[in-house]
Protein backbone atom coordinates (compact mmCIF):
# COMPACT_ATOMS: atom_id res chain seq x y z
CA UNK A 1 0.00 0.00 0.00
CA UNK A 2 1.22 3.49 -0.86
CA UNK A 3 1.76 6.51 1.40
CA UNK A 4 1.06 10.12 0.37
CA UNK A 5 1.22 13.61 1.86
CA UNK A 6 -0.86 16.71 1.13
CA UNK A 7 0.14 20.25 2.06
CA UNK A 8 -2.05 22.91 3.62
CA UNK A 9 -2.00 24.77 0.29
CA UNK A 10 -3.93 21.91 -1.38
CA UNK A 11 -7.14 23.24 0.10
CA UNK A 12 -10.78 23.90 -0.61
CA UNK A 13 -13.43 26.08 0.99
CA UNK A 14 -16.46 23.88 0.33
CA UNK A 15 -17.51 20.26 -0.04
CA UNK A 16 -18.13 20.09 -3.76
CA UNK A 17 -18.12 17.19 -6.23
CA UNK A 18 -17.16 19.56 -9.05
CA UNK A 19 -13.76 20.28 -7.46
CA UNK A 20 -10.93 18.30 -9.08
CA UNK A 21 -9.26 15.88 -6.64
CA UNK A 22 -5.78 16.83 -5.46
CA UNK A 23 -4.90 13.14 -5.06
CA UNK A 24 -6.19 9.75 -6.23
CA UNK A 25 -5.49 6.71 -4.05
CA UNK A 26 -6.19 2.99 -3.87
CA UNK A 27 -8.19 1.56 -0.97
CA UNK A 28 -5.81 0.85 1.88
CA UNK A 29 -3.43 3.69 1.04
CA UNK A 30 -2.26 6.07 3.76
CA UNK A 31 -2.50 9.86 3.45
CA UNK A 32 -1.21 12.65 5.66
CA UNK A 33 -3.29 15.86 5.44
CA UNK A 34 -1.58 19.07 6.58
CA UNK A 35 -3.83 21.91 7.74
CA UNK A 36 -3.11 25.59 8.41
CA UNK A 37 -4.16 28.39 10.75
CA UNK A 38 -3.45 31.55 8.74
CA UNK A 39 -6.95 32.90 9.41
CA UNK A 40 -6.34 32.90 13.18
CA UNK A 41 -2.92 34.46 12.73
CA UNK A 42 -4.45 37.25 10.64
CA UNK A 43 -7.17 37.75 13.25
CA UNK A 44 -4.48 38.07 15.94
CA UNK A 45 -2.81 40.81 13.88
CA UNK A 46 -5.97 42.91 13.90
CA UNK A 47 -7.80 41.96 10.70
CA UNK A 48 -11.56 41.53 10.94
CA UNK A 49 -13.48 38.30 10.40
CA UNK A 50 -15.19 39.98 7.43
CA UNK A 51 -11.87 40.93 5.81
CA UNK A 52 -10.42 37.45 6.31
CA UNK A 53 -13.59 35.68 5.10
CA UNK A 54 -15.47 33.18 7.23
CA UNK A 55 -14.69 30.35 4.80
CA UNK A 56 -10.96 30.73 5.54
CA UNK A 57 -11.44 29.72 9.17
CA UNK A 58 -12.58 26.21 8.17
CA UNK A 59 -10.61 25.56 4.99
CA UNK A 60 -10.21 21.82 4.33
CA UNK A 61 -7.35 19.93 2.72
CA UNK A 62 -8.37 17.82 -0.27
CA UNK A 63 -10.42 16.41 -1.86
CA UNK A 64 -9.01 12.90 -2.25
CA UNK A 65 -10.50 10.43 -4.75
CA UNK A 66 -10.59 6.83 -3.45
CA UNK A 67 -10.72 4.35 -6.31
CA UNK A 68 -13.68 1.98 -6.29
CA UNK A 69 -15.86 4.04 -3.95
CA UNK A 70 -19.41 4.44 -5.27
CA UNK A 71 -22.72 5.71 -3.87
CA UNK A 72 -24.10 3.10 -1.46
CA UNK A 73 -20.60 2.27 -0.24
CA UNK A 74 -18.90 3.73 2.82
CA UNK A 75 -15.39 5.02 3.31
CA UNK A 76 -13.82 3.35 6.33
CA UNK A 77 -11.27 5.82 7.61
CA UNK A 78 -8.73 4.72 10.19
CA UNK A 79 -7.44 7.78 12.03
CA UNK A 80 -3.84 6.79 12.67
CA UNK A 81 -2.39 10.01 14.07
CA UNK A 82 -3.36 13.63 14.79
CA UNK A 83 -0.63 16.17 15.55
CA UNK A 84 -0.98 19.90 16.26
CA UNK A 85 1.84 22.43 16.05
CA UNK A 86 0.22 25.78 16.99
CA UNK A 87 -2.99 26.62 18.85
CA UNK A 88 -5.22 29.64 19.41
CA UNK A 89 -8.05 30.70 21.69
CA UNK A 90 -10.46 33.15 20.04
CA UNK A 91 -13.28 35.04 21.76
CA UNK A 92 -15.71 36.86 19.45
CA UNK A 93 -18.54 39.20 20.48
CA UNK A 94 -21.97 37.55 20.32
CA UNK A 95 -20.53 34.31 18.91
CA UNK A 96 -21.25 31.01 20.62
CA UNK A 97 -22.35 30.21 24.12
CA UNK A 98 -20.20 32.85 25.86
CA UNK A 99 -19.98 35.50 23.16
CA UNK A 100 -22.33 37.77 25.12
CA UNK A 101 -19.60 38.30 27.73
CA UNK A 102 -17.17 40.16 25.47
CA UNK A 103 -17.52 43.30 23.38
CA UNK A 104 -14.14 43.00 21.67
CA UNK A 105 -12.35 40.39 19.57
CA UNK A 106 -9.77 38.66 21.77
CA UNK A 107 -7.18 36.30 20.27
CA UNK A 108 -4.37 34.55 22.10
CA UNK A 109 -1.85 32.03 20.84
CA UNK A 110 -1.78 29.13 23.30
CA UNK A 111 1.74 27.73 23.83
CA UNK A 112 2.10 23.96 23.91
CA UNK A 113 4.86 21.95 25.55
CA UNK A 114 5.22 18.55 27.16
CA UNK A 115 1.72 17.51 26.16
CA UNK A 116 -0.04 20.50 27.73
CA UNK A 117 -1.53 23.72 26.38
CA UNK A 118 -0.78 26.78 28.54
CA UNK A 119 -3.68 29.23 28.80
CA UNK A 120 -1.52 31.16 31.29
CA UNK A 121 1.84 30.42 32.90
CA UNK A 122 0.04 28.55 35.67
CA UNK A 123 -3.18 27.34 33.99
CA UNK A 124 -2.78 24.50 31.51
CA UNK A 125 -4.87 21.71 29.99
CA UNK A 126 -3.91 18.41 28.35
CA UNK A 127 -3.33 18.55 24.60
CA UNK A 128 -5.73 16.08 23.00
CA UNK A 129 -5.73 16.65 19.23
CA UNK A 130 -8.84 15.88 17.18
CA UNK A 131 -10.51 16.59 13.83
CA UNK A 132 -13.35 19.10 13.70
CA UNK A 133 -14.35 18.82 10.04
CA UNK A 134 -14.15 15.73 7.82
CA UNK A 135 -16.49 14.76 4.97
CA UNK A 136 -17.04 13.36 1.53
CA UNK A 137 -18.62 15.44 -1.24
CA UNK A 138 -22.40 15.72 -1.66
CA UNK A 139 -24.19 14.29 -4.69
CA UNK A 140 -25.55 17.74 -5.58
CA UNK A 141 -24.58 21.32 -4.81
CA UNK A 142 -22.01 22.48 -2.33
CA UNK A 143 -21.67 21.71 1.37
CA UNK A 144 -20.32 24.19 3.89
CA UNK A 145 -17.20 23.37 5.92
CA UNK A 146 -18.56 25.59 8.68
CA UNK A 147 -22.26 24.89 9.22
CA UNK A 148 -24.42 22.89 9.10
CA UNK A 149 -23.00 19.38 9.31
CA UNK A 150 -24.46 16.78 6.94
CA UNK A 151 -25.25 13.06 6.75
CA UNK A 152 -22.04 12.73 4.70
CA UNK A 153 -19.92 14.52 7.34
CA UNK A 154 -18.75 18.12 7.66
CA UNK A 155 -18.10 20.27 10.71
CA UNK A 156 -19.26 17.65 13.20
CA UNK A 157 -16.86 18.68 16.00
CA UNK A 158 -16.83 15.27 17.66
CA UNK A 159 -14.48 15.03 20.65
CA UNK A 160 -14.10 11.34 19.75
CA UNK A 161 -12.59 12.07 16.30
CA UNK A 162 -9.03 11.41 17.38
CA UNK A 163 -6.22 8.93 16.77
CA UNK A 164 -7.41 5.37 17.23
CA UNK A 165 -10.97 6.00 16.04
CA UNK A 166 -12.38 4.60 12.80
CA UNK A 167 -14.91 6.72 10.93
CA UNK A 168 -17.45 5.45 8.40
CA UNK A 169 -18.81 8.01 5.91
CA UNK A 170 -21.60 7.23 3.41
CA UNK A 171 -20.27 7.79 -0.12
CA UNK A 172 -22.38 10.14 -2.27
CA UNK A 173 -20.33 10.35 -5.49
CA UNK A 174 -17.74 8.23 -7.27
CA UNK A 175 -14.44 8.31 -5.40
CA UNK A 176 -16.00 9.81 -2.28
CA UNK A 177 -13.86 12.97 -2.53
CA UNK A 178 -12.63 13.08 1.05
CA UNK A 179 -11.53 16.34 2.70
CA UNK A 180 -10.67 17.36 6.25
CA UNK A 181 -9.66 20.37 8.32
CA UNK A 182 -10.43 22.38 11.47
CA UNK A 183 -8.02 20.64 13.84
CA UNK A 184 -8.27 21.26 17.57
CA UNK A 185 -5.61 20.98 20.26
CA UNK A 186 -8.30 20.50 22.91
CA UNK A 187 -12.09 20.71 22.96
CA UNK A 188 -14.86 20.00 25.43
CA UNK A 189 -17.57 17.58 24.35
CA UNK A 190 -20.06 19.30 21.99
CA UNK A 191 -17.75 22.37 21.71
CA UNK A 192 -19.70 24.31 24.34
CA UNK A 193 -18.44 27.80 23.39
CA UNK A 194 -18.53 27.03 19.61
CA UNK A 195 -14.73 27.50 19.69
CA UNK A 196 -12.02 25.08 20.73
CA UNK A 197 -8.28 25.56 21.05
CA UNK A 198 -8.11 25.96 17.27
CA UNK A 199 -4.98 24.49 15.74
CA UNK A 200 -2.79 23.88 12.72
CA UNK A 201 -1.28 20.45 12.29
CA UNK A 202 -1.59 17.22 10.38
CA UNK A 203 -3.70 14.06 10.27
CA UNK A 204 -2.56 10.67 9.03
CA UNK A 205 -5.28 8.25 8.00
CA UNK A 206 -5.85 5.07 6.03
CA UNK A 207 -8.89 4.90 3.75
CA UNK A 208 -10.76 1.73 2.77
CA UNK A 209 -13.96 1.10 0.82
CA UNK A 210 -16.80 -0.90 2.39
CA UNK A 211 -18.87 -2.02 -0.58
CA UNK A 212 -22.64 -1.79 -0.25
CA UNK A 213 -22.57 -0.86 3.44
CA UNK A 214 -25.64 1.29 2.90
CA UNK A 215 -25.35 3.57 5.94
CA UNK A 216 -27.12 6.93 5.72
CA UNK A 217 -25.28 8.70 8.57
CA UNK A 218 -21.67 8.63 9.77
CA UNK A 219 -20.61 6.04 12.30
CA UNK A 220 -17.57 5.79 14.54
CA UNK A 221 -15.89 2.71 15.86
CA UNK A 222 -13.84 3.17 19.02
CA UNK A 223 -12.52 0.19 20.93
CA UNK A 224 -15.38 -2.29 21.27
CA UNK A 225 -18.18 0.25 20.76
CA UNK A 226 -19.99 1.63 17.71
CA UNK A 227 -21.11 5.26 17.80
CA UNK A 228 -24.26 5.77 15.70
CA UNK A 229 -24.71 9.40 14.69
CA UNK A 230 -28.07 11.06 14.45
CA UNK A 231 -28.60 14.53 12.98
CA UNK A 232 -31.73 16.64 13.03
CA UNK A 233 -33.27 20.09 13.16
CA UNK A 234 -33.55 19.62 16.92
CA UNK A 235 -31.62 17.57 19.44
CA UNK A 236 -34.80 15.56 20.05
CA UNK A 237 -34.90 14.52 16.38
CA UNK A 238 -31.17 13.80 16.36
CA UNK A 239 -31.55 11.69 19.51
CA UNK A 240 -34.30 9.65 17.86
CA UNK A 241 -32.31 9.15 14.65
CA UNK A 242 -29.26 7.93 16.59
CA UNK A 243 -31.33 5.57 18.72
CA UNK A 244 -33.13 4.17 15.66
CA UNK A 245 -29.78 3.43 14.03
CA UNK A 246 -28.50 1.77 17.21
CA UNK A 247 -31.64 -0.41 17.35
CA UNK A 248 -31.14 -1.42 13.71
CA UNK A 249 -27.46 -2.18 14.37
CA UNK A 250 -28.28 -4.47 17.29
CA UNK A 251 -30.77 -6.41 15.19
CA UNK A 252 -28.71 -6.66 11.99
CA UNK A 253 -25.14 -7.06 13.24
CA UNK A 254 -25.80 -8.81 16.54
CA UNK A 255 -28.83 -10.86 15.47
CA UNK A 256 -31.04 -9.70 18.32
CA UNK A 257 -34.81 -9.91 18.32
CA UNK A 258 -36.74 -6.66 18.62
CA UNK A 259 -37.35 -7.18 22.32
CA UNK A 260 -33.78 -8.24 23.08
CA UNK A 261 -32.42 -5.22 21.18
CA UNK A 262 -34.78 -2.97 23.12
CA UNK A 263 -33.76 -4.43 26.47
CA UNK A 264 -30.05 -4.24 25.60
CA UNK A 265 -30.36 -0.62 24.47
CA UNK A 266 -32.20 0.22 27.67
CA UNK A 267 -29.40 -1.28 29.74
CA UNK A 268 -26.24 -0.38 27.87
CA UNK A 269 -26.52 2.33 25.18
CA UNK A 270 -25.15 5.76 26.11
CA UNK A 271 -26.20 9.01 24.39
CA UNK A 272 -23.63 11.75 23.73
CA UNK A 273 -23.73 15.14 22.05
CA UNK A 274 -21.81 16.20 18.95
CA UNK A 275 -20.85 19.70 17.90
CA UNK A 276 -23.04 22.79 17.65
CA UNK A 277 -23.12 23.29 13.86
CA UNK A 278 -26.11 20.91 13.68
CA UNK A 279 -28.15 18.97 16.19
CA UNK A 280 -25.97 15.87 16.62
CA UNK A 281 -26.49 13.04 19.08
CA UNK A 282 -24.53 9.79 19.19
CA UNK A 283 -25.85 6.48 20.48
CA UNK A 284 -22.87 4.54 21.85
CA UNK A 285 -23.46 0.81 21.41
CA UNK A 286 -21.03 -1.48 23.24
CA UNK A 287 -20.48 -4.91 21.74
CA UNK A 288 -22.42 -7.57 23.62
CA UNK A 289 -20.08 -9.62 25.79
Amino acid sequence: MATYSLTKDQKAFALDASLPPVLTIEPGDTVTFETGDVAYERLSLGETVEAIGLENFNAVTGPVFVKGAQPGDALRIEILDVQVRRAWSVWLPDFGGLGKFTKTVQVREIPMRDGRAYITDTLSVPVRPMIGCIAVAPAEGKGSTYMPAYPYGGNMDLREMEAGATLYLPVQVAGGLLSLGDLHAAMGIAEPTWVSLEAAGQVTLRAHVEKGMGITMPRLRIGTSTYCLGMGETLEKAHQAALDDAFALLKSQHNMSDFDAYAYASACVDMRLGGPATGIVMAVVPDPS
